[in-house]
């Protein structure tokens, strides 16, 4: 909806639009976080326990970050270095030290925070481009369109090999950690990019805000990378497709095929000899030439945009380069680490038909009436999705399952907005009046716009709705599982002597790290303390010491303590609990020394003693 048209609307339309975008919100909160209504001690300072190994890290870095320590190490054992993205767990942790929040408020209001804005947005723009209020109520349903998983494997998620898994985007939401934060705001840049060029605006407008929004894209490269990846991806592919779709460049389009079994073929070469990161860019080579004619028709703006990205990547860019170059060994393993991480083909087209199906109408719409904006948007949304979903195959190998379920967040969010574009032409190409409209497009196009059958039109968006609503059953699935529900208890009292004792040790040996039997996570020690704890996130970064606190945490894991590992790792504080079985106050009791004690009794009756050691 133009300005001017929102200029005139009604005061009392502009309120009803108001409170329609308030109720999206509410409903939003409702499908992703009304679990925790019927949970017993709900509250904002409790961490969601769901897939929780990986966000104890991130955890780790706000609390880190919210005490002080803004050096680049190793959260756990503050020690080494980190090249892992971590602006947004930095953010929350300067809000969490700025507020006097504990970091999982900060966590559990941020996280939220962004997604809101996301779905105030979007219902925002579907009410404007249908000038219908009643349509944004229906903003939060893309976040709950799951992955057929519960027709196919009766869950609300599809395993695949390895660790992968698909899920829908209610599944990557849930945790509030960086990627969701991240597609999220890559969601917000995307939707204003089109506002902002499918309205009127001013050119000066038009170049800066559209520089900011290419610089914020690129900046979500130091906050998640793969969510930078399909962003970037969708974007080029889309941008491209458009291109060739409106100049009708038969040659660019012709070489922009050509150029796919290109990568496929050559990219093992590329990884091979310059690893993953120019092989990614490599995988954007069928979007060049699009690309390149998109750069000269604009006589050069389009590649300030395209600086702007690069600017706004280059700080994580910049340090991975050079841990690679330098032989960062942890960054040698997280590239090797990725195998058996891709989607079947079949797995894919399964869980992605809520999107597929609707991809595939716009593009024959476009096709159909001639409208380069559609065609550009699911043709390139469409290979951005194919190419990223099988980068094992051409060499990148960088977890093809999260960027399939990133491409698939992205899409999601963006193509309500199409959808309705294209549905209210197809609808109005209908009416009576259409010849009239196909005349008064024909001066502009050279040849009118043929119509559609109404029937047509009626079956299509009953297929849509129809296959996206069935998907919705991954969703209501997730939604009562106790595992989208589970919360994480760190205030009970055996937690708070284990941090009373951890801090103690911590202000009075400093520079050891603290080890625990088998019976005390370090994690959450490590978020609820503070203290550098004997511990690490194997695919996050590595310490200093990291042989040695490798085979400390084995031997930990099957219930024993390996002193020289320790002493090596400086892990020379130890935390036991006397109602733990591993029984190591008595097994160890030559080598350990008494520092403290702290009894403590949970509110379900059971009971114990933390004890402090000093290992000699």
């Amino acid at each position: 909806m133009d300005d001017e048209r929102m200029a005139r609307m009604p005061g009392h339309a502009k309120l009803l639009s108001g409170l329609v975008v308030a109720v999206a919100l509410l409903l939003h909160v409702v499908a992703q976080a009304g679990m925790y209504l019927a949970v017993p001690g709900f509250s904002l300072s409790r961490f969601r326990d769901y897939f929780a190994h990986d966000q104890l890290g991130y955890l780790a870095i706000v609390k880190n970050f919210s005490e002080g320590q803004f050096a680049s190490f190793e959260p756990d054992t503050e020690t080494g270095a980190n090249t892992y993205p971590r602006v947004y767990y930095e953010a929350i942790g300067f809000v969490a030290r700025v507020t006097g929040w504990d970091p999982i408020v900060a966590w559990n209001v941020c996280g939220m925070a962004v997604q809101l804005v996301l779905v105030g947005l979007l219902a925002a723009v579907l009410i404007g481009l249908s000038r219908r209020w009643w349509l944004g109520l229906i903003a939060p349903v893309p976040f709950m369109l799951g992955t057929f998983s519960r027709l196919t494997v009766t869950g609300w998620y599809t395993p695949l090999e390895s660790h992968a898994v698909i899920w829908g985007p209610f599944g990557v939401l849930h945790t509030l950690n960086g990627e969701t934060v991240s597609l999220s705001i890559a969601s917000i840049c995307l939707l204003l990019l089109g506002l902002l060029w499918l309205r009127p605006a001013g050119r000066w407008m038009r170049l800066i805000s559209t520089t900011l929004i290419c610089l914020v894209l690129g900046g979500l490269a130091n906050v998640q990378t793969y969510s930078f990846i399909a962003a970037i991806y969708l974007l080029a592919f889309g941008l491209a497709a458009w291109t060739i779709f409106r100049g009708r460049h038969i040659v660019l389009a012709v070489l922009s095929v050509l150029l796919i079994p290109v990568v496929f073929l050559a990219g093992p070469t590329v990884a091979e000899v310059g690893g993953q990161l120019p092989t990614l860019v490599f995988g954007l080579l069928p979007a060049v030439p699009g690309v390149l004619a998109l750069i000269v028709r604009s006589r050069g703006t389009v590649a300030i945009y395209c600086v702007a990205v690069v600017l706004g990547a280059s700080p994580q860019v910049v340090g991975t380069v050079v841990g690679l170059v330098t032989g960062d060994p942890f960054l040698a393993y997280r590239v090797a680490s990725n195998t058996e991480l891709g989607v079947p083909l079949q797995t894919g087209l399964v869980s992605g038909l809520a999107l597929i199906v609707p991809i595939l109408l716009i593009l024959v719409a476009a096709i159909r009436r001639r409208r380069p904006l559609w065609g550009g948007y699911a043709l390139g949304a469409g290979l951005a999705w194919i190419m990223l979903a099988n980068n094992d195959i051409w060499g990148a190998n960088a977890e093809p399952y999260r960027l399939y379920m990133d491409v698939f967040f992205l899409i999601a969010a963006t193509i309500l907005p199409i959808g309705v574009l294209v549905l209210t032409d197809l609808w109005r190409s209908t009416a009576p009046e259409a010849a009239l409209t196909a005349v008064a497009d024909s001066s502009a196009d050279s040849r009118p716009r043929r119509t559609v059958p109404r029937w047509s039109v009626i079956v299509g968006a009953l297929l849509v709705v129809g296959v996206a609503t069935l998907s919705l059953s991954d969703w209501w699935v997730f939604y009562r599982s106790e595992v989208a529900r589970a919360l994480m208890v760190t205030d009970s009292p055996r937690d708070n002597a284990l941090t009373e004792l951890a801090q103690q040790s911590a202000a009075a040996n400093p520079g050891t790290l603290v080890m625990v039997d088998s019976c005390i996570d370090p994690r959450v020690l490590k978020v609820t303390s503070g203290v550098p704890v004997a511990y690490y996130h194997l695919g996050m970064a590595w310490p200093t010491e990291h042989d040695a606190l490798g085979t400390v945490i084995s031997a930990r894991l099957g219930g024993g303590l390996d002193r020289d590992a320790a002493l090596q790792g400086k892990a020379t504080q130890v935390l036991t609990d006397s109602a733990c079985t591993d029984d190591w106050d008595t097994r160890y009791a030559d080598i350990l020394t008494e520092q403290a004690s702290l009894p403590y009794v949970n509110e379900d009756g059971s009971s114990g003693t933390i004890t402090l050691w000093a290992l000699e």
